[in-house]
């Protein structure tokens, strides 16, 4: 269920192998962001909307809901993002 490019999946990498000291390979790095990205959108992404909605129902739509859920996690990583 790959929703990130090529170029994205890139620039994590690159990204990534900055900031954290870890002896990794391509396909390894690749599984591990798949992975993330998998469990997003099985798990996290019906939770984060279903959490917004019980605790301000029919208040905000589902772009509203995604874009709360991102600037969260944007904040909570202490960055501004990838690219």
């Amino acid at each position: 269920m790959a929703t990130l490019t090529t170029a994205q999946r890139s620039a994590a990498r690159e990204y990534l192998s900055r900031q954290i000291n870890v002896n990794y390979t391509k396909a390894q790095f690749d599984a591990a962001l798949q992975a993330v990205e998998d469990y997003f959108e099985t798990t996290a992404r019906a939770g984060l909307g279903q959490a917004i909605e019980t605790a301000a129902p029919t208040v905000f739509s589902n772009a509203q809901k995604k874009a709360i859920a991102g600037y969260y996690l944007l904040q909570k990583s202490g960055r501004e993002g990838i690219g």
